[in-house]
């Protein structure tokens, strides 16, 4: 079954993929921040507003998965944007999260890139658990 991308169903389904990876646990067991990651609003693909989760990360566990609200923006160290096309050419393996920071498209709208670097490998762990999700992606409407 596929999940709408950065839906309520598809943030706990990759609640269950993060926890089942033994790699992420390894490599975030001193991350204790929780993360904001947003898909951005594009009217032409039907998306009228931002779509945001929120996933409470800590010491390799995924203990929430979750729409955001305004307080986890207020309250999370790190926001992390981007279009759907970026988020869904990263989630493809088409685009490298590291490349696509560094290029712009995956935005650190808050928090320090620095002590990100630390945590190279659990990022990957993420995205690769992100991918192991049956995620549908908006298409162009019209």
């Amino acid at each position: 079954m596929a999940y709408e991308a950065f839906s309520a169903e598809w943030a706990k389904a990759y609640q269950e993929r993060i926890n089942a990876t033994p790699n992420y646990r390894e490599a975030a067991r001193s991350w204790e921040w929780p993360l904001v990651l947003v898909l951005e609003a594009d009217p032409s693909l039907g998306i009228e507003e931002n779509r945001a989760i929120l996933l409470d990360l800590y010491r390799g566990e995924c203990r929430d998965a979750r729409v955001a609200t305004e307080d986890d923006f207020q309250r999370a160290p790190y926001v992390i944007s981007a279009e759907a096309e970026t988020w869904k050419q990263v989630l493809e393996g088409e685009l490298d999260p590291l490349a696509a920071v560094m290029r712009g498209k995956l935005k650190i709208l808050k928090g320090n890139v620095g002590a990100l670097s630390g945590y190279l490998t659990a990022a990957r762990e993420l995205v690769n658990a992100a991918r192991r999700v049956d995620t549908e992606f908006p298409r162009a409407v019209g």
